[in-house]
């Protein structure tokens, strides 16, 4: 069978495209490793804490070709997920490979030397996902200021960053704290991920405000979002025992929902 000229066009069309592709995807793992075993060789050497320990190799490259804050930031969270991965796996004792736990512990050791190098590094950036860690991590009140004079330049207009400033205010500010997880969840627009711990606070915080209507409904929610770790069934007995109409809530949940996932939440009454 012949190849009409269009076909052809395309077949080569494509092979570029997928060459370019290949090209452009980055060094591989293993590349990293040979021709830089330095960002490899102090971390654990066995199948533990695969994943996170990927990411970490990735990201110390990266950080060698960019260091900016957002590379420096993203390689922090990788480190801290694989410091929590590697020193619990480094508890378990190999019964006849005992270098393997001496590798884990190596690796764990250079996850606290990295984030140490790292907080360093960053100390004085105004990156308000650094402010932040600082503050959570390193109690840096000096960051939180910072970070709170973001609050009029329209900086901390995400969700995520919403978040964060609402961590900050739950410690004296209850109220203000679900007025801002609520502008959270209105500045969403629906296309990335959005964080359940908007949602699980949310119900959490309404627990505490004994209004129980509303926290079944955010809890509600956060189980469609993904949350696993939340029992509805006491607080559903409760609202019954009361005489709320569950089926009522559930329809705020529809209503709730709908509006997350297309962008267009509007923060209720309370």
């Amino acid at each position: 069978m012949k190849l009409t000229e269009w076909t052809k066009n395309t077949f080569f069309l494509l092979i570029a495209i997928f060459t370019l592709t290949a090209c452009d995807s980055g060094p591989t793992l293993r590349s990293i490793c040979e021709n830089q075993p330095q960002l490899c060789n102090d971390l654990n050497s066995d199948s533990w804490c695969k994943l996170e320990r990927r990411k970490v190799i990735l990201g110390r490259h990266q950080e060698q070709q960019n260091p900016s804050d957002q590379v420096r930031y993203q390689l922090m969270l990788d480190l801290e997920r694989y410091s929590v991965c590697v020193e619990k796996a480094s508890h378990i004792e190999h019964i006849k490979l005992k270098e393997k736990k001496t590798s884990r512990v190596k690796g764990y050791i250079t996850s606290l030397k990295e984030l140490n190098r790292l907080s360093q590094a960053t100390q004085d950036s105004n990156d308000p996902y650094l402010l932040y860690w600082h503050w959570s991590r390193n109690g840096s009140e000096q960051a939180m200021q910072k970070f709170l004079a973001l609050r009029d330049t329209g900086i901390l207009q995400t969700p995520e960053l919403q978040l964060k400033l609402a961590t900050y205010y739950v410690k004296f500010d209850r109220d203000l704290t679900i007025d801002t997880l609520y502008h959270a969840l209105e500045i969403y627009d629906g296309t990335a991920p959005l964080q359940v711990e908007i949602l699980k606070t949310l119900s959490t915080l309404f627990i505490k405000e004994e209004k129980y209507r509303h926290a079944y409904v955010w809890g509600k929610i956060a189980q469609e979002y993904g949350y696993k770790d939340i029992d509805l069934a006491p607080l559903t007995a409760l609202l019954q025992n009361q005489g709320n109409n569950i089926d009522g809530l559930n329809q705020l949940v529809e209503k709730y929902s709908e509006q997350i996932r297309d962008g267009q939440f509007i923060p209720p009454n309370r």
